[in-house]
């Protein structure tokens, strides 16, 4: 692994990539070294009217409830602190949030003031994220930091790394969310909020850059290399586009804020469409093995991208809220990092230098062929002649003393003499066999499917049919083919037997794979709220997530198997040899 430190894109790539991380790090500082009033906005409904906003209770302390409304803090109305927050840093704040603070609250419709004190932040509000919605975030940020180490000079994995640190900065914004008094209280959580939801269209426009140039590059950015930068421009312009006209549009504060939800989401749900038609597009112009390679990554790809637009981002553009939570969004998606690491594993997908690649591979197995008729010739073929050689002088000096025990030397030599000839022919059989020089291509495999069909009296009839005339083939492809077809033939003889099996084995693991994520399923949401008495902020819950995980893998495995059939003989998973793995 050679970091190439002079890369103008690598340095981007990490900057780009620190730059999120540390916008992440830093709400999450904010948040656990800040005060709070144990109150917080709710992301998931973004509940902003023209006069208050929509708080939801946070740890068992707090004095708010699902659904209070907080229309004013120190007796000041929400609008005006809200106002003040998003304007000019140079205007003076309306007033100053001691350390206790009372809130205007409306509450089942009835108006109520909270005298509440602020103090630190509640652990449990981290224990409360979904699930699916961690392990969809960390687990395509650490995929993608491997592949991109990996492979640093490869570009699709340079922008997988960069928009999966964007996502990584976007869940943690809107999962910890806003609290009343961050408009009330000096800091800079709202700018880093802002900029967070920022790098949510970051994260929408990696996902089509990569689309772009990969797994095959589009004419049209072939033909207009500008059309990259307007990947990353047009959405950003045209949110702010609409941030604009939002903003115009007249109303409180609190009504422009409520506003940028759904400009955000009528962003989001436009990308999500150029995602679907880029992926579209992209598996069309890709053929041969590199398709079947995309081809989970595109079916997973798709369904995240419509489940995403159909229950999320359009319902929130129509009617202001989701048709589902945004954790069970995150869980529908979540087969697309599981894909693309199957695929990784699999297929070698995102492998760069393919072709220098297979060029070592050539002279590696080449060099290993050499090596193994060394090894042949002289710890087996030398041996056996040079004791052929003793055995002669020692009948030659016996011939006269003891005649009758050269009759015993000479044939102890013949019959070593003819396990070396036997030797010999096998080691030229291994190089290339006999029948493809004395009957050609053809007559070879008419040979060796005739031996196959009198194996057995109920062996199938194998017919061979070969194209007229055969055009003439260099050496190491016709023994190539031989070797192929001879395979082939062997596997298509096998008795049934081998199918029944083959298929109870993927029944066992398909049962045992059920029963890791459904069970692992319950358990982790039944041990989510326990704690370790070692390691008290440590959920019971996140020490079982391994089994779930490994069962939904085990079953994207075993459904991948028997849709596709057995990986590539190539692949990574038959390779003993470190340096395939490098």
């Amino acid at each position: 692994m050679r970091i190439p430190f002079r890369d103008p894109g690598w340095v981007d790539t990490v900057v780009a990539g620190v730059v999120a991380l540390g916008l992440a790090a830093s709400i999450l500082a904010l948040r656990v070294f800040g005060t709070s009033e144990l109150a917080v906005i709710p992301t998931e409904s973004w509940p902003w009217s023209s006069e208050s906003v929509g708080v939801d209770g946070v740890g068992s302390q707090s004095q708010f409830r699902a659904g209070d409304r907080v229309a004013g803090m120190d007796g000041i109305p929400m609008s005006t602190w809200v106002a003040d927050a998003v304007g000019p840093p140079w205007v003076e704040p309306p007033a100053r949030l001691g350390e206790v603070v009372r809130f205007d609250v409306l509450r089942d419709g009835t108006a109520t003031t909270l005298e509440v004190p602020l103090q630190p932040f509640p652990v449990d509000r981290f224990g409360s994220a979904p699930l699916s919605l961690i392990i969809y975030g960390a687990g395509v940020l650490v995929l993608a930091l491997v592949l991109m180490l990996r492979r640093t000079r490869s570009t699709a994995l340079r922008l997988l790394f960069v928009g999966a640190a964007a996502n990584v900065a976007d869940i943690t914004a809107w999962e910890l969310g806003l609290q009343p008094t961050d408009f009330g209280l000096p800091g800079p959580m709202l700018a880093l909020f802002g900029a967070a939801s920022l790098f949510n269209i970051v994260f929408w426009s990696t996902i089509v850059h990569i689309l772009t140039i990969y797994p095959v590059r589009s004419p049209l950015a072939v033909r207009r290399p500008a059309v990259i930068p307007a990947i990353y421009v047009a959405p950003l312009v045209a949110f702010f586009g609409l941030v604009a006209i939002a903003w115009l549009a007249g109303g409180t504060s609190l009504d422009r804020v409520d506003r940028l939800a759904a400009c955000m989401a009528l962003v989001g749900s436009g990308m999500l469409v150029v995602i679907v038609a880029a992926t579209i597009a992209g598996y069309r112009r890709t053929y041969g093995i590199r398709r079947r390679q995309v081809r989970w990554i595109a079916a997973t790809l798709l369904f995240a991208a419509g489940a995403t637009l159909v229950l999320l981002t359009l319902p929130i553009v129509l009617t202001g809220r989701p048709l589902v939570p945004r954790s069970t969004v995150s869980f529908l998606v979540l087969p697309v990092p599981i894909a693309l690491a199957v695929a990784v594993i699999r297929d070698r997908l995102f492998q760069v230098g393919l072709l220098s690649r297979s060029r070592e591979q050539i002279v590696a197995a080449r060099e290993e062929e050499r090596r193994k008729l060394r090894r042949e010739l002289h710890d087996g073929l030398a041996p056996t002649l040079a004791g052929v050689g003793i055995k002669l002088d020692l009948a030659r000096r016996a011939v006269r003393d003891d005649p009758a025990g050269v009759e015993t030397l000479v044939d102890e030599a013949r019959v070593a003499l003819r396990e070396a000839i036997a030797e010999i022919r096998r080691m030229s059989r291994d190089l290339r066999p006999p029948a493809l020089d004395a009957l050609g291509l053809e007559g070879a495999l008419r040979e060796h499917a005739a031996g196959l069909a009198t194996q057995a009296a109920d062996a199938p009839v194998i017919i061979v049919e070969v194209p007229e005339p055969l055009p003439a083939l260099p050496a190491a492809v016709e023994v190539a083919a031989y070797r192929i077809a001879v395979e082939a033939l062997m596997k298509a003889v096998n008795p049934p037997s081998r199918a029944v099996m083959q298929w109870g084995v993927h029944a066992c693991m398909l049962l045992v794979a059920g029963f890791m994520l459904g069970y692992g399923v319950h358990l982790c949401q039944v041990t989510w709220g326990n704690t370790i008495a070692e390691f008290p902020s440590l959920s019971t819950g996140v020490v079982y997530m391994p089994i779930p995980i490994g069962g939904l893998l085990t079953l994207l495995f075993i459904v991948e198997k028997i849709w596709l059939g057995e990986p590539p003989r190539d692949d990574i998973m038959y390779s003993d040899a470190p340096a395939d793995l490098e």
